[in-house]
């Protein structure tokens, strides 16, 4: 859909009729199937659930990519997913405990665009001149250094976008859902009712505005980047980049995960999986004695290495 066209005519709603909740922990709105009530909170696992009227003016999904992965096989690669973990509590794998495992349809917003830029920078070329100093023994002697030379320069970069990601949930946090990247989009279906039957689907809570805001400022730092690998030389200063956008469209999709708020010493942590690919990715808690015994160990290593090169 053109970013910028009136969206008065776009499908609203879900499709059919469900039951929305508010999580009043973390702020998650969910809709669920009429006939399910829902009475913990798939994102942070409490009961603070409170009944929603739903809301009827919020765009319909465009499409989704329907899960792939079953319950079962999410649930198996818990305690595989543990084992990964660097400076984990030895307990942890024992201790830890995954109360459930919900099925959600997790919101986002999918730009495409084209850039056309133009910058311009001071490009620097080194080159190395010789040096004559006296040495603390009062000996002449000479050393190369380096020197730069800095040239203004300027071209233009152009750059396609397809389906920049950005998630407009506000259950699940931003680095949680960046660990469960990619998601191909190439697998998008039409968006259909049937394939939230028996799962959880989130509203979005970013608007398109502000999802646009979002993946505008994403796609200039690799528009940026693109520039900065096209001034010559060894190294630049004093970039500027001027940027034209054009073609701007969006979906609004949704996409699989498996999640679960486990408990490990009764505090609560995140256990994700890519419905799709089965990635796993989470939060735990850390070892602060293994991270001090690294630390430890890493300074022995340092200061035994450096008496090591000054009695050679």
């Amino acid at each position: 859909h053109d970013l910028y066209a009136t969206l008065m005519s776009a499908p609203k709603g879900w499709g059919q009729e469900v039951n929305e909740f508010r999580c009043t922990a973390c702020g998650a709105f969910t809709a669920v199937e009429p006939h399910v009530t829902a009475t913990e909170c798939a994102f942070c696992g409490t009961t603070q659930m409170e009944v929603q009227p739903t809301e009827e003016d919020v765009l319909r999904p465009e499409s989704l990519l329907p899960f792939g992965i079953e319950k079962k096989t999410a649930k198996s690669g818990f305690q595989k997913w543990i084992k990964t973990l660097w400076f984990r509590p030895n307990d942890l794998k024992q201790r830890a405990k995954m109360d459930g495992l919900a099925g959600v349809y997790v919101p986002i917003w999918t730009f495409d665009a084209l850039t056309d830029s133009d910058w311009n920078a001071e490009a620097g070329f080194h080159y190395y001149v010789t040096v004559s100093y006296t040495d603390s023994k009062g000996n002449s002697r000479t050393r190369q250094e380096q020197r730069t030379r800095w040239e203004w320069r300027n071209g233009r970069v152009k750059r396609r976008f397809d389906d920049w990601l950005v998630q407009a949930s506000f259950g699940l946090s931003q680095e949680l859902f960046e660990g469960l990247l990619p998601y191909d989009t190439s697998g998008l279906v039409p968006y259909n009712t049937k394939y939230l039957a028996g799962f959880v689907a989130e509203r979005y809570q970013m608007s398109l505005e502000d999802g646009w805001g979002v993946g505008k400022k994403g796609m200039s730092v690799v528009v940026r980047n693109a520039c900065a690998n096209d001034i010559p030389g060894d190294t630049y200063r004093n970039l500027s980049v001027s940027t034209r956008w054009s073609h701007e469209t969006f979906k609004h999709c949704l996409v699989p995960v498996w999640m679960s708020a486990y408990r490990y010493k009764d505090k609560v942590y995140h256990y994700v999986v890519n419905g799709v690919t089965g990635k796993m990715h989470g939060t735990a808690p850390y070892s602060v004695l293994k991270i001090l015994g690294a630390v430890v160990l890493s300074a022995v290593v340092i200061a035994g290495l450096y008496y090591w090169a000054n009695e050679q």
